[in-house]
């Protein structure tokens, strides 16, 4: 069996918070959990892993392209503006992937290699995903 792990940042969350308050930013990530169940298979996991940091485990990918084609769902989804105390609110994701077996066969390994990536989508510009690499030496 193959699979995937997507680690998904939200893009300048912070400001919600500081701006709006905590509480916004609460029905905020509940809202962006409630979007990202909406893509799940039953076989699928999603898990808040941070302020605001998912992680979702999507076993049975047997390819490259099922992963980057799930993340790109994700990122036109969580993009839709949110209607949140009356402000509509727009975040952007950023995204890494890691592919179960070919990047590691621990869960601990797999999302850390996609949290890697993820930091590598934020520097290509945010609002987008990245898969794992291992850095040349």
């Amino acid at each position: 069996a193959q699979g995937a792990v997507l680690f998904i940042d939200l893009d300048h969350f912070k400001v919600i918070n500081d701006s709006l308050g905590h509480r916004s930013g609460d029905l905020l990530l509940q809202a962006v959990a409630e979007r990202l169940r909406g893509h799940l298979r039953e076989i699928d996991t999603v898990a808040r892993v941070g302020g605001d940091e998912f992680v979702l485990v999507l076993p049975d990918m047997h390819e490259e392209t099922a992963a980057t084609e799930a993340a790109q769902r994700v990122l036109t989804s969580l993009a839709e503006p949110y209607l949140i105390d009356g402000h509509l609110l727009q975040v952007t994701p950023s995204i890494g992937i890691s592919l179960y077996p070919k990047d590691g066969s621990e869960v601990e390994i797999l999302i850390s290699r996609a949290d890697s990536a993820m930091y590598h989508a934020k520097q290509m510009g945010r609002k987008n995903y990245q898969l794992f690499a291992v850095e040349p030496p």
